[in-house]
């Protein structure tokens, strides 16, 4: 074997990996997790087989209760709530709409779409009941997924992935962005006592399959500039 030879062997295997490990592998994954988290539990929750679970972290959240962490727990659950989830994609659209091309904005603008449709169907087709926090709050729709975890990590995901692959933002600050906001979401939920458990690991597995196909779709478009782009560079 040549020295020429011996020099290109890691080249070749960097390339052969590079093109193994490509974005849609990254999508591909991701989806297989999330449906396949979202399976395990959407079965033992139909079994009813979460309930000592879920009321052990349920009886946990309500012994560290403190009025400060409370209100704390209310905005960011207000936050990161379907409504405000929807002005956060219909803003990032319009945003992309503008800069970087129609495609992309409509990749944000499904996101949540897309979310809140699978998370209401869901719901219904399990019809489970809330805790008792959810009662004294007067909240009367199903419990599992949690929509509002489910929303958040749809679009947060989705957004910060989007913001990674046209380099606006690193990919660090997309992982930490993109996983923290949905987290604390979820944990609100928990803490004010509206959602089991097992309900906010569901509406995230949601979010993210949503977020994964929102990847693809992105993948799959055209990127092309918007038209003003585009004249701007043509003079």
């Amino acid at each position: 074997m040549t020295l020429a030879t011996e020099a290109s062997t890691p080249t070749r295997k960097r390339d052969w990996f590079r093109k193994l490990f490509t974005f849609w592998t990254l999508i591909a994954l991701v989806s297989a997790l999330a449906i396949g988290v979202f399976a395990d539990v959407g079965e033992d929750v139909a079994e009813h087989s979460t309930t000592a679970f879920d009321n052990a972290a349920r009886a946990w959240f309500i012994s560290h209760r403190n009025p400060v962490v409370y209100k704390i727990a209310e905005v960011i659950t207000w936050v990161g709530s379907p409504l405000v989830m929807v002005i956060v994609a219909i803003g990032a659209g319009a945003w992309f709409y503008r800069r970087r091309g129609r495609s992309k904005a409509g990749v944000m603008i499904a996101a949540p779409a897309i979310g809140s449709l699978i998370s209401t169907s869901v719901k219904y087709l399990y019809a489970r009941a809330r805790p008792a926090g959810a009662t004294l709050l007067k909240m009367t729709t199903y419990s599992f997924p949690s929509g509002h975890a489910a929303t958040s990590a749809a679009v947060m995901v989705t957004l910060c992935y989007v913001l990674a692959r046209e380099n606006i933002i690193s990919w660090t600050t997309a992982i930490i962005l993109g996983g923290t906001v949905p987290l604390l979401v979820g944990l609100s939920r928990l803490y004010l006592d509206v959602h089991w458990t097992t309900d906010v690991v569901g509406g995230w597995t949601v979010g993210l399959f949503v977020a994964a196909m929102s990847a693809a779709l992105y993948e799959y478009l055209p990127r092309s500039a918007p038209p003003a782009v585009r004249a701007d560079s043509a003079s």
